[in-house]
């Protein structure tokens, strides 16, 4: 099994696993859009809003194709059995939700759906944009084994993490359905008590020189409070 260290510092060896992620990804999307598209799913006594649940498709269409431009390009490192499993059948659960309760609420307002809206491409470009810029910066041979901590990585130490907790934040409001802010709240507290910790324990070792002045200065989630 992957261990913390051996999936982040094994090199990409060939582009299989990416492909396999992107075959499980395509699955995961064709479940979803048949729960929101297909016209006979529906609840019993429940009329299917057509405009909330294409707005509700564009949203998986655009995260996963985002999710696979960061398996494919943005991770120099080999994708860990976790993120070939867990990962995936997590975000199936919540799309299997997400759809169901997008199927039990009528015809959303402008104003809830406009800020469901915003909230999720906030929260997909300050999860891009993030991992772009530390792109770009590790690419430079001068920067070569060092930690990047500039850019919005200066206002939290994972920045991108609490990116996708606003995306899906957004994402859950546009269903229109309460319960489905379980997501959100599930997924920022395994970020904040599971894989941060679990994340910055190697992150600490590997950069032992500029870690230390990092996390003194540099909230770990939400800036300027945890």
């Amino acid at each position: 099994m992957d261990g913390p260290e051996t999936f982040r510092s094994s090199p990409r060896s060939s582009m299989l696993r990416a492909n396999v992620f992107a075959l499980e990804s395509l699955c995961v999307l064709g479940v979803y859009g048949c729960i929101l598209l297909w016209p006979k799913m529906q609840w019993p006594g429940h009329s299917k809003d057509a405009w909330r649940c294409q707005v509700l498709f564009v949203f998986g269409v655009v995260y996963m194709l985002r999710l696979n431009v960061m398996a494919r390009w943005l991770l120099p490192r080999e994708l860990a059995t976790e993120e070939l499993t867990v990962v995936i059948l997590w975000i199936l659960t919540i799309l299997v939700s997400f759809g169901a309760g997008a199927l039990l609420t009528g015809t959303p307002d402008d104003l809830s759906i406009s800020l469901a809206v915003a909230l999720y491409c906030l929260g997909s470009f300050v999860n891009t944009w993030s991992e772009l810029q530390r792109k770009w910066w590790k690419a430079k041979p001068e920067n070569k084994g060092r930690c990047y901590t500039l850019g919005l990585f200066s206002l939290s130490r994972n920045i991108n993490y609490l990116g996708d907790v606003l995306l899906f934040l957004g994402w859950a409001a546009a269903t229109g359905c309460w319960w489905n802010l379980w997501a959100p709240v599930v997924m920022a507290a395994s970020f904040y008590f599971y894989h941060i910790p679990d994340k910055e324990q190697y992150l600490s070792e590997r950069y032992k020189v500029d870690w230390p002045a990092y996390a003194a200065s540099t909230k770990s989630f939400i800036p300027f409070l945890c």
